[in-house]
């Protein structure tokens, strides 16, 4: 029920949620905290706004919602907008005030999709929020963490750090690198246009050798041990 109750997608500033519209709250309540809690280890501390489709909320009902979110995940809810001129505006410049205000305090913050031919270069974690175009380039010298798809490379501990990760909220890449290890796609894309569903995954070195898993419990666990 959870899983077409309540469908997660980016945009270029938090996160759209389509919501079941016939549902019943209380369940629909129930489905967001649990599509939430199955990533909590992926969303933890990132600073997001939110979007609501698919169903009219109340007031009550929409902080009903954030709360359930927050509970399940650890994410910081900046705003709730919809999608009026008007009130993108006002919601770019939130998400903008944030992220500087944390930005020194948690690394570097990409805002948009990275298209081919793109790279981005930073001494720091980044976070990015968008997705990663067929063509286009990450490459830190810390952990690499994308809020969208990721279907170009990603070269994460740049400087040799062996124990930095990459995650994505939709793990596509055309290649991957951790320090000096490198797993590559079996086909090159050289453009995508693929609709992929969430399904976050995390990629790092255990006893050598590249392991790319789905973000659980278990799978943070084996990374930190």
């Amino acid at each position: 029920m959870a899983h077409s109750a309540v469908i997660i997608k980016s945009n270029p500033h938090g996160l759209i949620l389509n919501l079941d519209a016939e549902l019943p709250f209380e369940e629909l309540c129930q489905a967001v905290s649990d599509k939430f809690r199955e990533s909590a280890g992926f969303f933890k501390r990132a600073s997001l706004a939110l979007t609501f489709r698919g169903r009219a909320l109340t007031n009550e009902q929409e902080a009903r919602l954030v709360d359930e979110i927050v509970q399940s995940s650890g994410i910081h809810v900046i705003c709730i907008v919809d999608e009026s001129k008007e009130t993108a505006e006002r919601y770019k410049k939130a998400v903008v005030r944030a992220l500087e205000q944390r930005r020194e305090e948690e690394g570097q913050f990409y805002r948009g999709t990275l298209r081919s031919g793109q790279v981005l270069e930073t001494d720091s974690s980044v976070v990015v929020i968008g997705d990663v175009n067929p063509g286009a380039q990450i490459v830190s010298k810390g952990n690499i963490v994308i809020l969208g798809c990721c279907m170009g490379n990603l070269y994460a501990g740049a400087s040799g750090n062996a124990g930095c990760f990459a995650a994505a909220l939709t793990m596509k890449p055309m290649q991957v690198r951790i320090a000096d290890k490198i797993a590559r796609s079996a086909i090159v894309k050289k453009v995508d246009t693929g609709d992929y569903p969430i399904d976050p995954k995390i990629v790092y070195i255990k006893d050598g050798h590249l392991q790319i898993k789905a973000i659980t419990n278990e799978t943070l666990s084996d990374y930190l041990a």
